[in-house]
Parts: structure tokens; C-alpha cells; sequence
């Protein structure tokens, strides 16, 4: 089980090019994330994600982010500068890769670990940029 999830976590993936990590690839469904709870305190999806118990519903909510976030930058008003700073250095070719590797992911232990750090960075990130925003 903990070779499943270091595989997930820790082996290398080509987009565009690049070598990059699954840790990297969360990082940016995290920073979507986290500019939704610095610039609307919408902690909704951090909380349904956290705790999705299949792929498919983690997917839907990521999904419903993804339009919340839309929507964000559509308007193009952001109280906090930082979020907005973020929201723009955003890779979302690495967010389509992460969300075809959860789509991947059989295993549900796995699953819940790698929803369960996506979760946690965000709110990481959304504190950090909280304070400084």
C-alpha cells in the first residue's frame, strides 16, 4: 500500500516536455483551491474534497471548483491581491494531469491520502496568502 502511494506521490510524469511530480501536479488543483477560500472564504470544496470517498465524486467537486473559479475570474474582482497574483500563475495543464492520474487511482486508501494533502495544502496556501493579502 505505502509503494502505491509514493509511486502516486513521487514518480515522474511528462507534460509538455517537463518531468514534473504528482506532489506538483496537486499543488495546483491546491492553489485553485486555495484562492477560492482566500478571495470568496468558501471552504466547501476543501471539505467535500478531503473527505470524497470515491474518485468519481472528488472529481465532480474538483469539477465544481473549477467553475466556482471560472466564475472568480470571469467577474475580475479580487479583494485580495494575492489570490489574484496566484490565480494567474496557475498551470492548468498540470490540473487536467492531475486529474486524469486521481482518475487512474483504483486504490481507495491512496485516493483519501493524496485528497486528504490536496486539502491541506490548499489551506496552507490560502493562510498564506491570507495574511500577506
Amino acid at each position: 500500500m505505502q509503494k502505491v502511494i509514493e509511486r502516486l506521490l513521487y514518480d515522474n510524469f511528462i507534460i509538455l516536455g517537463m518531468e514534473v511530480k504528482m506532489e506538483e501536479l496537486t499543488r495546483e488543483v491546491a492553489k485553485v483551491l486555495s484562492v477560492l477560500i482566500a478571495e470568496k472564504e468558501n471552504y466547501t470544496y476543501v471539505d467535500k474534497l478531503g473527505y470524497a470517498p470515491s474518485k468519481d465524486l472528488a472529481i465532480f467537486y474538483i469539477r465544481e471548483a473549477l467553475r466556482d473559479f471560472h466564475s472568480l475570474i470571469r467577474g475580475g474582482r479580487f479583494d485580495n491581491s494575492k489570490a489574484k497574483d496566484l490565480a494567474e500563475k496557475i498551470n492548468f495543464g498540470k490540473v487536467e494531469r492531475c486529474l486524469d492520474e486521481l482518475n487512474k487511482i483504483d486504490d481507495k486508501k491512496a485516493l483519501r491520502e493524496i485528497l486528504a494533502m490536496i486539502s491541506a495544502k490548499a489551506l496552507s496556501i490560502s493562510a498564506t496568502i491570507m495574511k500577506e493579502g
